[in-house]
């Protein structure tokens, strides 16, 4: 998989094309915000497709015919008022670049899919938007499995949430080197705050629990599981009224098979339900599931 590049100097610019490319394609991609972390991206590697802002510190005056060259395709993001010579074969848009532009841009890349794993590195994805102010779910990945979230609100790492619990050790279970960062179906979730620490000390305290060898690898969370971590409050409980019913449906036809599964997935949406916890404790000394 080819690396591509948002090349701008203004970081909520960046992020936000960077986020609205991981939503749509399955891509590894990098911000770079001036010319010298541009050649550090592409040492040794292809370029796919490159979005750059002419005024990009540091850049030579051939830059746009170097990334010519060496991208995929190039897009070059013009102030207003810019007056730029471009090569045959290189598109101009105007900036701050159009996310409908972006959109098509990655989506010409690779078709997106249910399956798309977007490769940002998660410490990198997390400060970006922690910088920013941003509000965003994020879904980390190892490989093919979904392995948890991390919430930002409005710049603070709020919660973060694995399949081996929630809070700080589940951030620095999910920020190992090899898990990968998207951007979840979601803005916000229904989440409660569980993490109170500054970015700084969560990230120096994460990092030094790895290099110890103090933090475990999580289970891969269910697609079930992924979708109650991303919920939104008007989602939860839309899902939670819709599973009530059809338990109670279920368990009045005594179709008792069928009820485990519903009241067990409510019990995913609402653990502490006494009443849950209950029906599904007396269905499993009857024998069920079968």
């Amino acid at each position: 998989m080819s690396l591509s590049v948002v090349a701008d100097p203004e970081l909520r610019e960046r992020l936000r094309c960077l986020r609205v490319i991981a939503a749509q394609a399955n891509v590894s991609a990098i911000g770079a915000a001036t010319w010298e972390e541009v050649e550090q991206a592409w040492d040794g590697a292809k370029l796919g497709f490159v979005v750059y802002a002419s005024s990009l510190p540091g850049a030579p005056e051939d830059a746009i015919e170097q990334l010519a060259a060496r991208a995929g395709r190039l897009l070059v993001a013009l102030a207003d008022d810019a007056d730029v010579c471009l090569p045959s074969g290189v598109t101009s848009v105007p900036r701050p670049i159009p996310e409908e532009t972006l959109v098509l841009l990655a989506r010409g890349v690779r078709p997106s899919s249910i399956h798309s794993r977007a490769n940002f590195n998660p410490v990198d994805f997390i400060q970006m938007l922690a910088m920013s102010g941003a509000t965003q779910v994020v879904v980390i990945s190892q490989g093919d499995d979904d392995m948890g979230v991390i919430e930002v609100r409005g710049g603070d790492v709020w919660t973060a949430f694995d399949g081996m619990g929630s809070g700080e050790a589940a951030f620095a279970r999910l920020i190992r080197p090899e898990m990968r960062a998207r951007i979840g179906p979601h803005a916000e979730s229904a989440k409660e705050r569980t993490i109170f620490k500054g970015l700084h000390e969560l990230m120096l305290d994460s990092l030094r629990r790895i290099d110890e060898g103090e933090v475990s690898l999580p289970p891969p969370l269910s697609p079930r599981q992924l979708e109650a971590a991303t919920f939104t409050q008007e989602q939860l409980a839309r899902r939670v009224v819709e599973l009530t019913a059809e338990a109670r449906r279920l368990l009045m036809q005594r179709s008792y098979a069928d009820a485990v599964r519903a009241l067990s997935e409510l019990s995913e949406l609402e653990p502490n339900s006494q009443l849950v916890r209950a029906n599904l404790e007396h269905l499993r000394r009857l024998g069920y599931p079968k």
